[in-house]
């Protein structure tokens, strides 16, 4: 007893001390903790600060007369544009753009690093930047950019590039004059124009096309393989020809007429021929949907030898690859409906044949497109 009793005072004795000895640790392992995260601190804000000086000194001139002042000062005019409206908001845009434009094409010149980058088969390109700038500036609207911007611009960069050519110094006063170009550079002008101006030409060219296309779908599915400028990428042109859709139509509609009709009625219908076809084509380019090629377009026909065989056409005699146009064409048969047509017909057919003795038309593919007009075959 006396031994367990001298052992726990030993132990009481002693708690103190390990006590102490274990906050003592604990409050070193928390300042240790604390000290290494604002080592880290410290180093994560000083690789910040460095950055953002790198930062600072890309953008914050060294000097007021650079072109990174203009360009702040772009920016700056554009940011006071937002705060208000009206009249006042277009006119400090207008600084702005050309703070930014004089800005830009300053520091392409000014940066020899950037200049380099922009130099391409020691040829820099900076002009046509600052010219496709200038471009938007004068066209763009919220809606985008007006082919007219894309015309002019290969033309306005190549006055942008050949302008220093006619600007000197004066000897005496260092203040800029004009100058005649020296006879090295004449030929180098010349060049620059017309290069830029055949750029403009097949720029043109292709919104010009553009436009043709939109209003005038079947000259996509024309023959070009002889064109030097256009290439045909689809690899099957009837498929979503509009002469194939008039065509289709005008089977629906000449069966419509036709279908089940007593043969009196279709013998009076082929005697009027020329006038049925002309409603009937009327109506088959009514019920297409609108474009202006429409006016184009011409349904025809003819009785071919037989009782009856009638070849319907719809022919283009719009602008195409062609100087002759073309067509497409597909014959329909007229015939009576005989005893075995009509064998085994039920009560519940969708769409029964018409009674023993009226008409039946049926019509074959249609073939084209066919270079030229059709040509009439003798009855």
């Amino acid at each position: 007893m006396d031994f367990i009793t001298r052992t726990i005072g030993f132990l009481i004795g002693l708690a103190p001390p390990l006590v102490l000895t274990i906050l003592g640790i604990a409050a070193l392992g928390v300042i240790s903790l604390f000290a290494f995260r604002f080592l880290v601190l410290q180093k994560f804000f000083g690789e910040l600060g460095g950055i953002l000086k790198d930062l600072f000194g890309l953008v914050i001139p060294k000097k007021w007369d650079s072109p990174k002042t203009i360009i702040l000062l772009g920016a700056f005019s554009w940011a006071v544009s937002l705060l208000v409206g009206s009249v006042v908001q277009s006119i400090i845009a207008f600084c702005g753009w050309i703070f930014l434009i004089a800005g830009v094409h300053w520091i392409m010149h000014d940066e020899k690093e950037l200049k380099k980058i922009l130099t391409i088969n020691q040829i820099f390109i900076g002009p046509w930047l600052t010219g496709a700038l200038i471009c938007y500036f004068l066209f763009g609207t919220t809606e985008g950019i007006p082919p007219i911007a894309f015309v002019i611009w290969p033309g306005l960069s190549a006055v942008i590039a050949g302008l220093p050519k006619f600007i000197g110094s004066d000897a005496a006063t260092q203040v800029p004059i004009w100058v005649k170009p020296k006879p090295g550079d004449r030929q180098y002008l010349v060049n620059l124009a017309l290069i830029n101006l055949l750029l403009s030409c097949w720029i043109q060219l292709g919104f010009t096309t553009r436009q043709w296309l939109a209003d005038y779908p079947t000259l996509e599915y024309a023959d070009f393989r002889n064109s030097p400028f256009m290439f045909q990428w689809d690899a099957n042109p009837q498929a979503s020809s509009r002469g194939v859709e008039a065509l289709s139509r005008a089977e629906a509609e000449f069966k419509r007429n036709l279908q089940g009709q007593s043969w009196s009625q279709v013998e009076r219908w082929l005697l009027e021929f020329d006038d049925q076809l002309g409603r009937l084509g009327e109506s088959v380019l009514n019920q297409m949907s609108k474009a202006r090629e429409n006016s184009y377009w011409r349904i025809s026909g003819q009785i071919l030898p037989g009782e009856y065989n009638v070849q319907l056409f719809s022919v283009w005699e719009g602008p195409s690859a062609n100087a002759e146009g073309f067509y497409y064409t597909q014959t329909c048969q007229i015939s009576r409906v005989a005893p075995v047509d009509v064998a085994g017909q039920s009560s519940t057919t969708v769409a029964p044949l018409p009674q023993v003795g009226n008409a039946k038309v049926q019509c074959g593919p249609i073939e084209g497109p066919i270079a030229g007009q059709p040509e009439p075959r003798a009855s």
